[in-house]
């Protein structure tokens, strides 16, 4: 009787080490998200956006003596969209607040990227103005005006436009990066 019971126990054992074997990790899966409390979701394309400001000549800045700039004109904006999903009915407005390192001249405005560095040949004397759909600035750390939102998915429109800040602007790569938050009313 003492037998039967030690080859249960050596074949429960040796089970037991073997399916150790067929369990060990091979590799790592992370799952990255947030559970928010929030009236919309923000769709996956908005999440990370790239506007493209393109390739703008530096007289656009010009004032009346060809080669000094007005400081405050801009450039052409380029629109840009952030779309929000699945609103729910209680979702009624929404205002966004972007931020950013502010220009050095203008902290309102976006300071390009690369701005102030030796040696790096960026543009100098302009930054990023951010604005609604019809213009109206939005300063940096402020919020935009209200957006009214309808249940469903609904675009929050924008523009974007480089702004002399400086009565001299030299060529050169100009970029910048903003956060943006969405708060709803």
């Amino acid at each position: 009787m003492q037998k039967g019971n030690f080859f249960k126990a050596a074949a429960v054992a040796a089970t037991m080490v073997l399916s150790q074997g067929a369990l060990a990790a091979d590799g790592t899966v992370n799952f990255t998200g947030e559970i928010v409390d929030t009236l919309c979701s923000i769709a996956p394309s908005s999440q990370n956006l790239t506007v493209p400001l393109g390739k703008v000549s530096r007289t656009v800045f010009d004032g009346a003596t060809a080669g000094t700039a007005v400081v405050g004109k801009k450039s052409t904006p380029a629109n840009f969209t952030i779309d929000l999903l699945g609103c729910g009915a209680t979702a009624k407005g929404a205002v966004v607040t972007f931020s950013g390192a502010g220009d050095l001249d203008d902290a309102t405005d976006l300071r390009l990227s690369n701005a102030g560095q030796v040696g790096v040949g960026a543009a100098t004397g302009v930054a990023i103005e951010l604005g609604d759909s019809a213009g109206i600035k939005i300063p940096l750390g402020s919020p935009s005006g209200v957006y009214t939102l309808g249940q469903g998915d609904n675009a929050l429109k924008f523009q974007a436009a480089y702004v002399a800040t400086r009565s001299t602007v030299t060529v050169g790569p100009a970029n910048s990066v903003a956060q943006f938050t969405i708060a709803y009313k």
